[in-house]
């Protein structure tokens, strides 16, 4: 006769397998809404005039810019619970790249590893340690905290130090 604790044991191995899953397929979904999210901000600040207009929607049929393939693919990539690998051949600048690390964790609300912030912002996951290193430079200016060590997350106003006041 199996004893109780073993019935327990198996049961919560069974939960435990059942909450990865559904844990990676949440991954999924909120890095595609990143993507799509980081899409409409580049949409926006892209506007014919070079300055971002808060009432252009993106998603307007009469916009002149084609999203179907990108959406497709990130559609198709969530669909089989994978990651979709970014497009982009060259890697991100700089600025480009702390623009939409900010963007994202500001989005996100929540602490995220450095290789998930690469592939999130449209870089080769292959540059993790990259992106690993501008988030530390981030953390030194007090616009990003770094806690637990490795999970990155925006950092609270009022609450950098390091960084310099404009005016």
């Amino acid at each position: 006769m199996t004893s109780l604790f073993d019935r327990l044991d198996k049961e919560e191995a069974i939960v435990r397998g059942e909450l990865d899953t559904l844990r990676e397929k949440i991954s999924v979904v909120e890095e595609r809404l990143i993507r799509l999210t980081i899409t409409r901000d580049t949409l926006r600040s892209l506007s014919t005039d070079g300055v971002p207009n808060a009432d252009t929607d993106p998603a307007d049929e009469s916009s002149s810019v084609d999203l179907d393939g990108e959406e497709s693919q990130l559609t198709e990539a969530a669909a089989s619970g994978e990651a979709a690998e970014p497009s982009a051949s060259e890697p991100l600048g700089l600025e480009e790249a702390r623009e939409r690390m900010l963007a994202l964790l500001t989005r996100s609300g929540r602490a995220m590893k450095a290789s998930e912030i690469t592939t999130s912002i449209g870089d080769a996951a292959s540059r993790s340690e990259t992106t690993r290193a501008r988030l530390k430079r981030l953390v030194a200016e007090g616009r990003v905290v770094e806690e637990p060590t490795g999970w990155f997350a925006v950092a609270p106003r009022g609450a950098a130090a390091g960084s310099h006041s404009e005016g």
